[in-house]
């Protein structure tokens, strides 16, 4: 397999538009990565210059050790799955996932061999003799990443491979391409905007945010440890509540404060008094139990079987709550007292949004 370096990437369009900002990361042989981030945050276009179908504006790619900046897309020995999978709408399953082995002169038989191998790895025997248009949206996946395993690369590229499935086969192809991974031990940087697909399919994930690395850690640091609020709003459904407010010190107590909640902390924050900050609670850190109570009024209700989020103000504040059905049993309107486990908040710099240590 690849161990996949990149070293200060940057991609700029026209004069000042940047699709990426000096990112550095390195994936290790065999690694399953993850490139994380919302939409229009660059993971396409660096995905796009590691294949070698856009040309870096400085920095260096380097796979196994061998800067491929300049060399062709053919052969760098990369395969790519695309968002739309790109099959030959003409072609048959079966001559969709031998072209490249076609393309590169491979003997007949060998590429029977493949196809055959990798179709029953599949479960798509039985399709080799169709056309894409005759595929559902989750077989034409199938296909895609046949096309991508036959010809066994040193590095696999996804592009937001499962954007087009709906929810359930979704949580079925995550699976599936996990165990792959597992089997073929292949070397694979995965791009999705869907924290949920990056958490449960990454070894480790790169967050980005306007072009840039944020943050590159395994799933549970992302989670536990965010180095800034962008990550730890991200990271997480639902998504963290933040709360903007100030650091007191109050009857010799440290505590967060705004008009509405007052939270104590930790005393090691004593000498940050006055400090304008972030508060940030995750829905599931809300329960009905021990803690330092807030109240809201609710505003809406999902049912979501053994579990119920809530969503509601304190004030001005919105929040939102993870609980256990059976816990509550919420109405709209009605004022919700929930308790905060205190060791469980993080705090962020108001200005610079970093994590407080």
């Amino acid at each position: 397999m690849a161990r996949l370096r990149l070293n200060n990437v940057t991609k700029i369009y026209g004069k000042d538009v940047y699709a990426a900002r000096n990112v550095n990361c390195d994936i290790a042989d065999r690694e399953f990565a993850v490139l994380v981030g919302p939409s229009g945050c660059g993971k396409t276009t660096i995905l796009r210059c590691i294949a070698g179908l856009e040309h870096v504006s400085s920095g260096e790619i380097y796979i196994d050790e061998r800067c491929v900046n300049d060399v062709p897309p053919k052969e760098r020995n990369i395969a790519m799955v695309f968002q739309n999978y790109a099959l030959y709408p003409h072609m048959t399953v079966y001559d969709n996932m031998a072209f490249g082995l076609k393309m590169r002169h491979y003997q007949k038989k060998e590429i029977d061999e493949r196809v055959m191998e990798t179709a029953r790895i599949l479960g798509i025997e039985d399709l080799l003799k169709r056309r894409p248009r005759q595929l559902s949206g989750g077989q034409r996946q199938r296909v895609a990443v046949g096309r991508a395993i036959v010809r066994q690369p040193k590095l696999f590229l996804f592009d937001e491979p499962l954007s087009n499935l709906d929810a359930k086969l979704r949580v079925q192809m995550r699976a599936e391409l996990a165990r792959l991974h597992k089997r073929f031990q292949t070397t694979i940087l995965y791009v999705t905007h869907d924290q949920v697909e990056a958490m449960t399919l990454g070894q480790r994930i790169i967050v980005l945010k306007d072009g840039a690395v944020q943050q590159v850690a395994d799933p549970t640091t992302l989670y536990t440890h965010p180095d800034n609020a962008f990550i730890a709003g991200f990271i997480g459904s639902p998504p963290m509540n933040f709360i903007t407010g100030t650091i007191k010190r109050t009857n010799g107590a440290v505590v967060f404060q705004n008009s509405e909640i007052k939270i104590p902390l930790n005393d090691r924050f004593r000498t940050q008094a006055d400090k304008a900050i972030i508060l940030g609670i995750r829905p599931s850190d809300f329960s009905m139990k021990q803690g330092t109570p807030i109240t809201l009024t609710i505003d809406v209700i999902e049912p979501m079987g053994s579990e119920i989020y809530v969503y509601g103000r304190c004030g001005e504040v919105l929040l939102s709550a993870r609980l256990t059905t059976g816990d509550v049993h919420p109405m709209i309107g009605q004022q919700l007292t929930l308790k905060v486990d205190t060791t469980k908040i993080y705090l962020f710099d108001a200005k610079t949004e970093k994590t407080l240590s």
